[in-house]
């Protein structure tokens, strides 16, 4: 973005232009914020087809916000050029403007990583929250957040990460105390943050809170939320920037610091060096796409439903529907149709990886290719993991095998056979922190199996069992991990894959 955003964010100045001319130059920089934002929001659009890209991005809340606002602008000031506002009119919607938050937010965006959400209210009640989820707008004519719930300007680092902006100034701050300390006012304390109703919150119900400033406050709901919001098994960060504020400048300032600091959450203020400079876009542009990829461990735990895909008919090549054919396969035949499930979902992501699978996802393999496979699928199936008539050949001759039968490029450094591994599901277990016990319970062996050996070696499991990885996920936020515990690297990349079937089929194949 251009030089209209200063590079220190703390710096604003007092204007003496006309309520025009300010009005003009808010439209200005508004409409320059909204392209950079737009561009932002291109490479989102793009990034989505890429598997790598798990996360989908809401930026809507972001962008829809800001033309709101620059809405109101160009209202107000063609109002003013046709003499149906006065100047003074003019001038106090100039200066309460929005706009001056929606800069220090993106500013800040651009200097994190992996941005999937922004403008997203979060409650501390998660009963109310799973009631009532969404997202709720926030305009200048709508009702005020939920007293249970706190606004999160920015999610970034993949969801781990919380971010709130806050555009409060030393003498707002220094007010706040005033009014608290000596008068002990009722007076509203909407806008305490000086963000204007893009970014009011009011006053929690805790006792405790109702004597702390409006930034405190806001800490500590982030905090309660961020608790009430796990991320497998964890609370997010949560990261307050204050763009009007330094930090060693006065020490009743610096107190209020403190407190907030005292919640957990991280402060930047307006002297940090890390807010000093204002990146152009193109410099950070994939570092805000959440790209997940270098995650991946070096070798990868395949599930059984990605050794079914890998070795499908319906992945490798086109299928003619048959009447007898279940309904699921008649649908994926239709899907593979329209894309393609190994070049776009599953190859992308095991490029030159070494790949392990457990005995019993194997076995689990074996016995549904047994029952339904194909001539060409059992053979993929005995190339991928080196068993039976191709347990003695070459590496290099599976792949070329491998590519023989597909219609799909390989990988470059494809990696074949699959390295079959045992687990012995209690040894595995003791190895995991407590919570597996209970993970354990609610699982069939063959998932407890798969998940669990990943779990335990560190291997990031690729799986189309998103059932399972949901509820895994689930237990583990209700039940908490504790510090220096881990829970299990799921990676779920595309749909499943039936093995075709030359008759009927007598059921399901896997147990999912």
């Amino acid at each position: 973005m251009a030089d209209s955003v200063v590079t220190n964010l703390g710096e604003l100045s007092l204007d003496s232009r006309s309520p025009e001319e300010i009005l003009q130059a808010h439209a200005e920089r508004g409409a320059e914020l909204l392209n950079e934002i737009e561009q932002y929001v291109s490479a989102v659009i793009a990034s989505q087809e890429d598997v790598r890209m798990p996360k989908k991005v809401n930026y809507r809340a972001l962008r829809n916000d800001l033309k709101n606002e620059l809405d109101s602008l160009s209202a107000s000031l063609l109002k003013l050029q046709n003499s149906k506002l006065s100047q003074a009119q003019a001038r106090n919607i100039a200066s309460s403007t929005n706009l001056t938050y929606f800069e220090a937010l993106w500013a800040v965006a651009k200097r994190s990583e992996a941005l999937i959400n922004f403008r997203k209210y979060f409650s501390w009640d998660t009963k109310k929250q799973n009631s009532s989820r969404g997202r709720k707008r926030v305009t200048n004519n709508s009702p005020r957040k939920d007293k249970n719930s706190t606004l999160v300007d920015i999610i970034a680092s993949n969801g781990a990460e919380w971010i709130r902006i806050s555009t409060a100034t030393e003498k707002r701050i220094l007010f706040d105390l005033a009014r608290l300390g000596w008068a002990n006012s009722d007076d509203d304390e909407s806008d305490l943050d000086g963000e204007g109703n893009a970014n009011s919150n009011s006053s929690s119900d805790d006792d405790d809170d109702e004597d702390q400033v409006a930034l405190v406050r806001n800490a500590r709901e982030l905090t309660r939320a961020a608790k009430a919001n796990p991320l497998k098994g964890r609370p997010p960060k949560v990261r307050i920037v204050l763009t009007r504020i330094e930090s060693g400048k006065l020490k009743e300032i610096d107190a209020v610091l403190d407190k907030v600091r005292a919640t957990g959450a991280i402060v930047q203020c307006s002297n940090d060096l890390s807010l000093q400079d204002n990146p152009p876009l193109p410099s950070v542009l994939q570092t805000l796409l959440p790209d997940q990829s270098h995650t991946l461990s070096e070798t990868l735990n395949i599930d059984c439903t990605i050794l079914l895909a890998l070795i499908s008919d319906i992945s490798h090549r086109d299928c003619p529907v048959l009447d007898f054919y279940p309904h699921e396969v008649k649908m994926q035949i239709a899907e593979e149709k329209d894309k393609k499930l190994l070049p776009t979902s599953i190859y992308p992501l095991i490029g030159s990886h070494a790949m392990v699978c457990t005995q019993d996802a194997a076995d689990q393999m074996n016995l549904i290719v047994d029952t339904l496979a194909t001539d060409a699928e059992k053979t993929r199936a005995n190339i991928l993991l080196g068993q039976k008539d191709r347990e003695k050949v070459p590496s290099d001759e599976l792949t070329r095998e491998w590519q023989d039968m597909s219609n799909h490029a390989i990988p470059q450094d494809f990696q074949l056979p699959l390295k079959v591994v045992q687990c012995d599901i209690d040894e595995t277990i003791a190895k995991l922190p407590p919570v597996a016990k209970i993970i354990a319970a609610e699982l069939t062996p063959l998932n407890t199996s798969i998940f669990f050996h990943g779990w335990a070696a560190d291997l990031t499991t690729l799986s189309a069992n998103r059932t399972r990885a949901r509820q895994i996920d689930k237990i583990i936020n209700e039940v908490g991990l504790s510090d220096g515990e881990a829970g299990p690297r799921i990676w779920i990349c595309g749909e499943s894959r039936s093995l075709i079937a030359k008759t009927g089929r007598p059921g399901r194949e896997a147990r999912k």
